[in-house]
């Protein structure tokens, strides 16, 4: 746990410094773009979930399987889910989109129903708009370790990708998420 701390505040001071530098300000969504539910689901989650998914080691009764990118092809495939990231960010970054199209409850306990969720947004976007940075900077760094043809630095990559994500999910949507304790 206190590893996850310690890399949450690492990634916090790295977006208040995004912030404080100017280059999360500006952009604009229309009224009728995509809402943030769209963007997730349809673009970042398949995308992040391809580039986590890229690199695992199985161990079974059969023994230790090793799956990674291995021809050009398969390279070229998980690059392109890094430069989504890359892009989806941008989209994430736009001032004024919305959460969702129609209201939405809370999913578990601890998370925020989709009207909450807007307000904390529009009460801290400029937070907000640091984690889709966050995003922007962990997929380069993903992009980094796939022409690099590096599946370790992927791992990696993916494990501060997975920070990132999370530090948003615990601010903006589930911050006072319970945690079942371990039996």
């Amino acid at each position: 746990m206190l590893v996850l701390q310690v890399g949450y505040n690492v990634m916090t001071a790295r977006i208040a410094l995004l912030i404080a530098s100017g280059l999360l300000a500006g952009l604009t969504a229309p009224a009728d773009d995509a809402t943030v539910q769209e963007v997730m689901d349809g673009i970042v989650d398949p995308a992040a979930d391809s580039l986590w998914d890229a690199v695992e080691t199985t161990l079974s009764k059969e023994g230790v399987e090793e799956k990674q990118p291995r021809t050009a092809e398969e390279w070229a495939e998980v690059r392109r889910k890094a430069i989504t990231l890359i892009e989806a960010s941008t989209l994430l970054s736009m001032q004024g989109r919305k959460v969702a199209a129609k209201p939405f409850p809370a999913e578990a306990e601890g998370a925020l129903d989709s009207e909450q969720i807007q307000k904390r947004i529009a009460a801290n976007p400029a937070a907000f708009r640091g984690f889709a940075q966050g995003l922007r900077q962990a997929s380069r760094q993903a992009l980094a370790a796939i022409d690099a043809k590096d599946p370790n630095a992927l791992v990696r990559a993916g494990g501060v990708l997975d920070e990132v994500c999370e530090g948003c999910h615990m601010t903006f949507w589930y911050p006072n998420q319970v945690i079942p304790s371990l039996p």
